[in-house]
């Protein structure tokens, strides 16, 4: 449904890259040019868009699936659909799961644009093979807010309107996970509290990797990535049964 209104797709596009475009200018205003010395002593990434050119895109693709969650549940329950399909052989699990997967498959080929058209306004050297290096970190980061998709998921069938909520949420993930600025900047509380986030550590990781660094430079990302993947699933579905339970006791209902 989403590829079949050509004017969806192109406006999700433009939106996604007006976004990146106006933080990745303002970014080198502050900065005075692309490139920052600070940056590179921060992050290893001395070059601004290229720093932000990832953080910003796997930000973009990591919360789809709170998005399918927050969105997708609660336009089945406006249309008054969601009930019959939880009642149907599928499950209730795998209907949502299903919904989260292709959330993400609708906002990475937009993202790929952006980032395709991203490489080609700045002028980044990326190679097929760097990309390619990235893909066991990018898989991590997506099956862990897969899992954090879940808990929205029982919430909206809870309460039937999150929206401001995740909204909220999202930002502070943006905020929190040094998409637009090293999180060196910010005090070690906040610090502290951005390593609980699987952005932060996907960020760092891919960046690595794609200025050539090896795995083994990146062996702290992914440990905190798999230490985070069972977790965020645990607490999820933990919730998720919770407020189906719930749900259950009051009815689907409509919205």
């Amino acid at each position: 449904m989403f590829f079949r209104y050509p004017l969806r797709v192109i406006s999700s596009i433009i939106v996604g890259l007006v976004f990146l475009i106006q933080f990745v200018y303002f970014g080198q205003a502050i900065l005075g040019g692309r490139f920052s010395a600070l940056l590179k002593a921060s992050t290893g990434v001395g070059d601004y868009p290229t720093y932000v050119l990832i953080g910003y895109t796997l930000w973009w693709v990591s919360v789809s699936p709170m998005e399918a969650s927050v969105w997708g549940v609660r336009r089945e329950l406006q249309r008054g659909t969601f009930e019959s399909n939880v009642a149907s052989p599928t499950g209730i699990l795998k209907m949502i799961i299903g919904l989260a997967m292709a959330w993400m498959l609708m906002d990475s080929v937009v993202m790929l644009i952006v980032f395709i058209f991203g490489i080609l306004m700045f002028q980044i050297p990326i190679s097929a093979h760097s990309l390619l290096k990235t893909s066991p970190v990018l898989l991590l980061s997506f099956l862990t807010f897969l899992g954090f998709g879940l808990m929205f998921a029982g919430l909206v069938m809870m309460l039937k309107n999150i929206g401001p909520m995740a909204s909220i949420l999202e930002f502070v993930i943006l905020f929190l996970s040094g998409v637009f600025f090293p999180l060196s900047t910010l005090p070690g509380v906040v610090r502290e509290l951005s390593w609980a986030i699987p952005l932060t550590h996907a960020a760092n990781a891919v960046r690595k990797l794609f200025l050539g660094f090896s795995y083994s430079s990146v062996y702290s990302e992914l440990v905190s990535m798999l230490i985070l993947l069972p977790l965020y699933w645990a607490i999820s579905l933990g919730v998720f049964k919770w407020a189906e339970k719930i749900t259950r006791m009051m009815g689907y209902g409509g919205y």
